[in-house]
């Protein structure tokens, strides 16, 4: 199947926000496709509460909704394929981790050749230049600061933020569905999945 675990991966940072760090430590369990609302779990520790993995600060763990293009793109049948032949392995195990604090080494390496082969490598530009366009194309379409900051882990910074518990998901959802690239993104990657020409 086309592998999820090169560039890829690209489509769920955009779709999501996500540090490429995040995403790197990503585990099958993460995911709530059955949920009300399908989203991901950005966290620190497994089903069980054991600690696996890192994140940068408190505010970092949070639930990201799923768009409906990742779905339709086939990132289900790809995490459950994963969780299937690999159980309990990282999402992303083709990325190397480096030590604390540089857990996006591999994707960085490979970001850097794919984009020095198509000739669009710049210095600045790497995994996280993704999270700068979700944040611009979420602005453009009027979605506040602190619906964005909900979305990408991000403080609001002031004292009435902590109140009142996690923001909720489907706030989230409803500022994620805003989302625009400016071109048919499913139709860019050649259609809807179906099973047995799976994107992902």
């Amino acid at each position: 199947m086309p592998s999820w675990r090169r560039a890829e991966a690209w489509i769920l940072l955009m779709y999501t926000g996500m540090r490429a760090g995040e995403l790197c430590q990503l585990l099958p369990a993460d995911f709530r496709f059955d949920a009300d609302i399908p989203h991901l779990k950005v966290r620190k520790t497994d089903d069980s509460g054991k600690a696996t993995k890192s994140v940068k600060n408190k505010t970092s763990v949070r639930d990201v909704p799923l768009h409906p293009d990742l779905i339709t793109l086939g990132l289900r049948a790809f995490v459950e394929r994963c969780a299937k032949r690999h159980s309990g392995e990282r999402l992303f195990g083709c990325f190397r981790l480096g030590g604390p604090g540089k857990f996006t080494d591999g994707i960085t390496q490979f970001s850097r050749r794919y984009l020095q082969a198509l000739k669009l490598h710049a210095p600045g530009r790497a995994n996280h230049v993704w999270r700068h366009t979700f944040v611009d194309r979420l602005r453009k379409v009027g979605c506040p600061d602190e619906e964005i900051g909900a979305l990408v882990g991000h403080s609001a910074g002031t004292m009435t933020s902590k109140y009142g518990g996690a923001f909720p998901l489907s706030r989230k959802r409803d500022a994620l569905l805003k989302l625009s690239f400016g071109f048919d993104v499913v139709n860019v990657l050649g259609g809807p999945f179906w099973c047995k020409q799976p994107k992902f």
